[in-house]
């Protein structure tokens, strides 16, 4: 049915914009649309599955080692199916049971850079390879984040209190979960592809091989300076990456966009920013932007 409708408003347009690049643009963003929407909604389905899991679930935190605990907080952050708006408070309630801040630091690092979701689509639609290496560098950023916020910043006391504002509710059904999370995220999932198409009509292959191909450190720059404006959320940023690889963008530079993307998000800015204070934020940015730079540059040289 889905599909149906998709071919009887694809060929409409065929016809209403035959010879013009407008239809350049729709026919990539019709057939990017067709390859990956059904691991987008599978994504989704992950995600709220993973959401009931955890709020069915009572959470007991028993601090032995603050160093196993670093290790611990970056494997819980990446499994953490949540937003940045949601992990940074949760991280921050860890804090009032005695959990130590550089284990907290380590679970927020991590929680925006991957979840197990955008892990699925990541490597359905750009390979092994790069699903791994994006899961390999999220890890060692925030398990490094969590280790240099005990060795540095130590005297720094997180004090927020925070009222936590759940953001899943288990009370509705699953049905209604999965409906609303696919709204939220379909917007940006459509601008996206629309970017995506606008990307692979209109854009040379050729320029984009001479800006981000066998010039490592300049095409790193570049790939971190595109999280910027590009990346809305993991899932969605995908079919950016997908088009910019079949042009000639290297691993390196797409392992950097991926590391950067979620750091500089107006979303992650912000509640960064407002929730954890500026010396905090500061070093969230530093880490993570320094870390997508060498992160890149390993995967460039090994790969």
């Amino acid at each position: 049915m889905f599909f149906d409708i998709i071919n009887e408003v694809y060929f409409y347009l065929l016809n209403l914009f035959q010879g013009t690049y407008t239809l350049r643009i729709l026919e990539s963003f019709f057939e990017l649309l067709i390859d990956i929407a059904p691991y987008f909604f599978i994504s989704i389905l992950i995600q709220c599955l993973l959401n009931r899991l955890i709020h069915k679930k009572s959470i007991t935190i028993k601090i032995k080692s603050e160093n196993l605990s670093i290790f611990a907080a970056g494997i819980l952050g990446l499994l953490s199916p949540m937003p940045t708006y949601a992990a940074v408070p949760v991280g921050l309630s860890f804090v009032s049971l005695g959990v130590p801040a550089s284990t907290v630091i380590s679970f927020i690092i991590a929680s925006p850079l991957l979840n197990p979701s955008v892990f699925f689509l990541t490597l359905t639609q750009l390979g092994f390879k790069i699903a791994i290496a994006r899961l390999v560098a999220a890890y060692m950023l925030a398990v490094l984040g969590g280790f240099l916020f005990g060795r540095f910043m130590r005297s720094f006391v997180i004090k927020q209190e925070v009222k936590l504002k759940d953001q899943f509710t288990p009370r509705r059904s699953f049905i209604k979960n999965f409906y609303r999370a696919s709204v939220f995220l379909g917007k940006y999932f459509l601008i996206a592809l629309l970017i995506s198409a606008s990307v692979k009509a209109l854009v040379s292959p050729a320029w984009i091989s001479k800006i981000m191909g066998p010039y490592i450190q300049k095409s790193l720059i570049i790939a971190i300076a595109l999280g910027i404006p590009f990346y809305s959320c993991g899932g969605a940023a995908i079919p950016i990456i997908e088009v910019l690889r079949d042009m000639g963008m290297n691993d390196g530079a797409i392992l950097a966009f991926f590391i950067a993307g979620p750091a500089t998000k107006i979303e992650t800015i912000y509640i960064f920013k407002s929730m954890l204070g500026s010396k905090i934020f500061i070093f969230y940015l530093f880490v993570t932007i320094i870390g997508a730079y060498f992160s890149g540059l390993i995967m460039y040289l090994l790969f």
